[in-house]
């Protein structure tokens, strides 16, 4: 760079305004080269000259007068320097829609035109035209070396853009441009009125999530987004591959792959993104399950393969907890530690690492304009989504996960992988359909006859009247399985069983007691849970006792049992119990349940070929008519709401509906709530969430009713039983509330 200017002014206390827009430059030459295809995907030919000049002008607000001297440890500057540096579009030669999109890219790239209306609106204000008037006279004493800097453009756009741009003017102060009134009012209207042009759609998306990751990297001192494996074969050097692995590697575009629990299909998916990917390595590959727990071992099982931690970042809603705890065993102090997850986590949502383990609702979010959505919808560009466990999802998520995946194919480029051991033919006819996807990975019939490893017996009556049954398995040192379909039945059969070396597993414990339970999972004796153990988990058990539930869940239980026993050809007993608990009709379709017992009835050994038929054969109709409405109720609304999530604007109103998907409140049992308040009070927040749980709103309107709710601190205390084996015991009431 040229060094003969005057250069002194101030980004931030230990950098120049210019030293900052290098370093922001070159992530968007990173950037350009991992998103080649993006002016296409949007249809603006010269996006990339437009992103240059919003990196190049995003802070020369800053050089106003106070916001130097606030640098300097000056008072509070109290204005936005982003307003400012919005004004400078005027110095560029394009059509005006193009010197919009500039300057609202440059005026929202902290805060969207929602807050900028609230506070700074320059018009019709007249107060706000005063205010932004007195600070844009801040900029004058400076704007001469501001001015300078436009030297700089054609050696800063050939070094980085990869040409020299010339197409911009030399102006007067007088000629700033008040970009709120010019640019911002008019897009705000036309958005009102569903006037929408390109801005309004991925041109804007792209512009603001770009220039927002080029800021936030380098101010991070993250000057690169991080690159993908190179060879995923070079990773995992199996002497053999199965046969769903080496097709995976051929197959070239969006596929299905079925395959039983345990046969290699988490490789089989990085291989077809191996396939997948460019030429540098640089897609963004996205792995999505139901279930915390088994993100966790799958974030886990990642870092730990690729040998390489900065390339995996996980996403869910108590992933800093989870990071809090891996760092456990590092000596250092807990500023230190609540800083590093801070920025582990801040670097996870940016585009910069190529391995992302999540929920679904984590890219929902996006569909519904939560903060920085322009961001991730930018990351997810010709990302590669691979779907695991797609069965547990109900009908209204389903249909949901299925209008986001159309968009991502259809509009960002991407390509999707979506597996599961049981897949009703229904469901994968509507994802086919929806999604243009007509390659299907399965195995040959011989093969998977191969894998076969349980055999089935339907014992008659429920799990109390069979007790003893288990309490034989366990005596003869066969590690049990017993898997319930409620909570408290979970925990009334865990009373009456309990046993040296076992555990209760289910969704009401509170963090940390949920943590110390799975991280003990595959050496017990005996374990008893709900759903919690159905997706994902690397564990195996002797013996399967089960309550009756459909068949996808139950192929899942079966999962759990005798993970590897195709390999000395060992078969291992599943018990399905013929009759629930009365509550099981609110968790599942009883005609479901019922028409799953009828279809094992002549089964004795469950050959894997057999489990698609008899899948299809309980779901031959489809969803009931209830899930079939949950469906048709997205479907038929979702389009309308997703037209009106537009760049540079974050609607709180779509948060609310985002955050209403999850029907639970976070809750702490009242014996924590003096632990839990003297974290908050020290500052302690991840030990903290340690005492968190989550209960459904029925579950906590419940509670509310019978007066077992307080609200102290921003925070639910709930007054029921809870015990750190058994969790919490909904039934019974605490004596802690007086």
């Amino acid at each position: 760079m040229n060094n003969h200017l005057n250069i002194k002014l101030l980004a931030k206390p230990d950098e120049t305004i210019l030293e900052h827009t290098e370093n922001a430059l070159k992530v968007f030459k990173s950037i350009k080269e991992s998103y080649v295809n993006v002016p296409e995907i949007c249809g603006v030919a010269d996006f990339w000259e437009h992103l240059f000049y919003s990196i190049f002008l995003h802070d020369f607000g800053k050089g106003a007068t106070g916001f130097q001297e606030m640098l300097k440890r000056g008072p509070r500057w109290k204005y936005r320097h982003e307003i400012l540096s919005a004004g400078f579009i005027s110095s560029l030669n394009y059509e005006k829609l193009y010197e919009d999109a500039i300057g609202l890219a440059i005026i929202t790239h902290h805060k969207d035109i929602n807050v900028l209306r609230e506070r700074y609106n320059t018009f019709p204000s007249l107060n706000g035209k005063k205010l932004y008037d007195k600070k844009l006279k801040e900029i004058n004493p400076n704007f001469e070396e501001i001015i300078s800097y436009f030297e700089l453009i054609p050696e800063l756009s050939k070094e980085y853009l990869g040409y020299k741009l010339e197409n911009y003017n030399l102006i007067s102060f007088d000629d700033l441009q008040d970009v709120y009134k010019n640019s911002v009012l008019p897009y705000y209207f036309d958005w009102e009125d569903e006037e929408y042009t390109i801005l309004h759609k991925k041109y804007g998306i792209f512009l603001r999530g770009f220039l927002n990751a080029c800021d936030h990297l380098s101010s991070g001192s993250k000057y690169e987004i991080l690159k993908g494996i190179s060879n995923m074969k070079s990773i995992y050097n199996f002497s053999n591959l199965r046969k769903i692995q080496e097709e995976s590697l051929k197959t070239r575009g969006s596929a299905f792959l079925t395959s039983p629990t345990g046969t290699g299909k988490t490789e089989a998916s990085l291989f077809w993104s191996d396939t997948n990917q460019n030429s540098d390595n640089s897609k963004r590959v996205f792995y999505l399950l139901p279930y915390t727990a088994s993100i966790n071992a799958m974030y886990n099982r990642l870092r730990r393969d690729f040998g390489e931690e900065e390339i995996v970042g996980l996403l869910h809603g108590k992933s800093s907890y989870f990071i809090y705890k891996a760092l456990s065993e590092y000596d250092m102090d807990y500023d230190t530690k609540k800083k590093l997850i801070r920025d582990i986590k801040g670097l996870t949502k940016k585009i910069y690492r190529p391995y992302k383990v999540l929920t679904p609702f984590q890219i929902l979010k996006s569909f519904f304009g939560s903060k920085g959505f322009e961001m991730q919808l930018s990351e997810m560009t010709n990302g590669l989504f691979i779907l695991d466990e797609i069965h547990a999802y109900d009908a209204h998520t389903t249909s949901l996960i299925l209008e986001i995946l159309r968009i991502l194919k259809r509009d960002y480029n991407a390509e999707l992988f979506i597996m599961s051991a049981t897949l009703p033919q229904f469901i994968k006819e509507l994802f086919k359909e929806y999604l243009d996807i007509s390659q299907d990975i399965v195995m040959e019939k011989d093969e998977l006859r191969s894998f076969t490893r349980h055999e089935i017996q339907i014992i008659d009556g429920d799990i109390f009247d069979n007790i003893d049954c288990i309490r034989k398995d366990l005596k003869e040192g066969k590690r049990v399985l017993v898997v319930c379909n409620t909570v408290l039945q979970s925990q009334n059969v865990f009373k009456e069983l309990e046993v040296e070396n076992s555990a209760l597993l289910h969704s009401r414990f509170i963090l940390k007691d949920r943590e110390k339970i799975e991280k003990s999972l595959d050496g017990l004796n005996l374990l008893v849970g709900t759903q919690a153990i159905e997706v994902s988990l690397d564990i195996s058990y002797d013996v399967l006792y089960s309550e009756p539930a459909p068949i996808d869940a139950l192929i899942q239980r079966f999962g759990r049992v005798n993970r590897k026993g195709w390999e000395n050809n060992n078969l291992a007993k599943v018990n399905i119990f013929s009759k629930g608990s009365d509550k099981d009709k609110y968790i599942y379709n009883p005609d479901l349940v019922e028409k799953t017992i009828k279809s094992f009835e002549n089964v004795s050994i469950l050959s894997e070929d057999l489990i698609q038929s008899l899948v299809d054969e309980v779901y031959g109709n489809g969803y009931d008519d209830k899930d079939q409405k949950e469906f048709d109720n997205v479907k038929k609304h979702f389009k309308s709401f997703h037209d009106q999530i537009v760049p540079f604007i974050n609607d709180k109103n779509n948060e609310i509906e985002f955050y209403s998907l999850f029907n639970s409140y976070e809750v702490v049992p009242f014996k924590y709530k003096l632990d839990y308040l003297e974290e908050i009070e020290n500052g302690r927040y991840y030990e903290a969430m340690g005492y968190i749980l989550s209960i459904s709103v029925g579950q906590f309107k419940k509670l509310e009713k019978e007066n077992n709710v307080e609200f102290d601190e921003d925070t639910y205390f709930v007054s029921t039983v809870y015990d750190s084996r058994k969790g919490l015991m909904l039934e019974l009431e605490d004596d802690g509330f007086y």
